[in-house]
């Protein structure tokens, strides 16, 4: 498959219509229906079901959805790499979680696409077992991966900032009474809460023989969704310190006794050549937020 093709079939992917697509790519549709087609008979699959309104994509268009973007990302970062430009320039992929405390990190790559025309900052939002994946695969240049995890098969750097865990519920909530919140407090109220935090048993270290007693009813990879169940249906989630960007002074935090906190880890693949741009951003890192 050629990397022509495959971005072919992912325009159609987005348009869902062959006349739309070959526009975008400014060729002539019944070209770009031949070279569909006969990416079909190459793959000996049916990608598209064609109807009169808009394509349908099969299980099989799906799953290579999926596969060619992953293939065109590692191409062009491949491309980017290479380039023996000394100038600064390039994309610049990261993955990372939420959380405020990545602020001065953000600063760093805001500035770095601000200051060079030639430089693209795409960041990707997932829990910390996606992009461990992606940048072990070399889909990511970077990750920061939230908690205590073994980087044992990573490059990495703790960053200075922690991620502290707080109960937000709303003020109606006889909860709003405690200036503190303990496990023992919680039990009798539905919790929505991080898989990923579930996975590392940091909360059932935290509420050592009250964790059995606690109902955890929504589990989410990202903290905002879970965050606003919890505010519309009237319970309780456990998720970092001013993350959830909702405007209402009745929908309060309070912190957790003993305090639970995350660290935050930048990763990379480990014996990877580096390209300029990503040197640079590791010199800034370091410069601005370590060696302070």
């Amino acid at each position: 498959m050629e990397m022509r093709i495959l971005r072919y079939f992912l325009k159609v992917c987005e348009e869902k219509n062959f006349s739309r697509a070959a526009e975008k790519l400014l060729i002539s549709q019944p070209a770009l229906s031949k070279q569909i087609k006969d990416l079909e008979n190459e793959l000996g699959v049916t990608l598209f079901i064609r109807s009169h309104h808009q394509l349908k994509l099969t299980p099989e268009a799906y799953f290579l959805r999926q596969r060619a973007q992953d293939i065109i990302n590692l191409n062009d970062i491949t491309e980017q790499t290479l380039k023996k430009e000394k100038v600064i320039s390039g994309v610049l992929r990261i993955g990372a979680g939420e959380s405020l405390e990545l602020g001065n990190l953000m600063k760093i790559l805001g500035e770095l696409g601000k200051n060079n025309q030639d430089v693209q900052i795409v960041l990707e939002d997932g829990n910390a077992d996606q992009i461990e994946a992606k940048v072990e695969n070399g889909l990511l240049d970077f990750g920061i991966v939230m908690g205590n995890r073994n980087l044992d098969n990573f490059n990495n750097i703790v960053l200075p900032q922690k991620n502290e865990f707080v109960a937000y519920f709303n003020k109606n909530l006889k909860l709003s009474e405690k200036d503190i919140i303990t496990a023992k407090d919680l039990i009798g109220y539905p919790l929505a809460i991080s898989s990923q935090s579930m996975v590392n048993n940091k909360f059932k270290i935290w509420a050592q023989e009250n964790f059995d007693k606690l109902h955890f009813y929504a589990f989410s990879n990202l903290a905002y969704n879970s965050v606003l169940m919890a505010y519309k249906a009237n319970t309780v989630a456990i998720t970092y310190k001013d993350l959830p960007a909702i405007n209402d002074k009745d929908f309060i935090y309070r912190p957790l006794s003993p305090q639970v906190f995350d660290l935050n880890t930048i990763i990379w693949k480990k014996n990877s050549q580096l390209s300029a741009l990503a040197n640079k951003f590791l010199t800034e890192v370091k410069r601005q937020l370590i060696m302070i």
